[in-house]
């Protein structure tokens, strides 16, 4: 329809001109998952600002696309290089730091985020080759909710595949310290000193659901641990 102007193009013309104090975005998602046949429909709107050829954008819209690299997504195409070469490029790289203060401070399940700690991002991203499930930061937000719904690590499996969660479930399943011993003073210094690595992590894991009576004691137990498990610790209860 070249003679009608697209709905998706009046909300931006009538949102710019409601606000012409304001940038209002179009924006293009996934832009490189399209073929490049239809990648071309959108090149005289991010070339020339025009729709059609025949509608102007207005001068506070501004254009923004989104897309994965090739190498990280087998449904990405290669763009041609006027269209690419009309946008101003920002790379996003999710690190386990950065991910890991995310996940704090967006209620992210205590068990993922303690586990991905323990691994330090080793298992925050697999392979993703198109025939079986793959891990990456947005799937494990959606493992998180998974979780949080029904309780069982062993359902992962159709969102992170079947080896990620076969260790999570082992991580989990682990012997620990519960927070019943630690507040009744039933354990050992011989029996901390024997812990792993990965029992110290899924031992926070535990102790993050104290509550505020009980946090003096289990942030001093913590501090036996490691200065490292109790700063795990801090960052898992900051979200509550």
């Amino acid at each position: 329809m070249i003679d009608i102007p697209p709905t998706w193009y009046k909300k931006v013309v009538r949102k710019c001109e409601e606000e012409p104090d304001r940038f209002h975005v179009v924006f293009f998602d996934e832009i490189n998952n399209a073929l490049p046949s239809i990648q071309g429909m959108a090149f005289n709107i991010v070339l020339d600002r025009e729709v059609n050829g025949l509608w102007k954008l207005p001068p506070n819209a501004r254009v923004v696309a989104a897309g994965n690299d090739m190498q990280d997504s087998l449904a990405a195409n290669q763009i041609a290089a006027p269209f690419f070469n009309r946008f101003a490029h920002v790379y996003i790289n999710t690190t386990t730091d950065r991910w890991l203060k995310w996940a704090r401070d967006n209620g992210i399940h205590p068990a993922i985020y303690a586990y991905i700690a323990y691994k330090d991002g080793e298992t925050l991203r697999s392979e993703y080759t198109g025939e079986k499930p793959n891990a990456d930061p947005r799937k494990w937000e959606m493992a998180s909710k998974m979780l949080y719904a029904t309780g069982q690590p062993e359902m992962l499996r159709a969102l992170i595949g079947e080896d990620i969660t076969e260790e999570f479930v082992q991580f989990c399943n682990q012997p620990v310290i519960t927070l019943e011993r630690v507040l009744a003073g039933d354990w050992g210094q011989r029996e901390l000193d024997e812990l792993d690595v990965s029992q110290r992590y899924a031992t926070v894991l535990g102790l993050s659901r104290a509550d505020g009576e009980q946090l003096p004691a289990v942030r001093e137990f913590a501090a036996r641990l490691g200065e490292e498990f109790l700063a795990v610790l801090d960052s898992m209860r900051s979200r509550k």
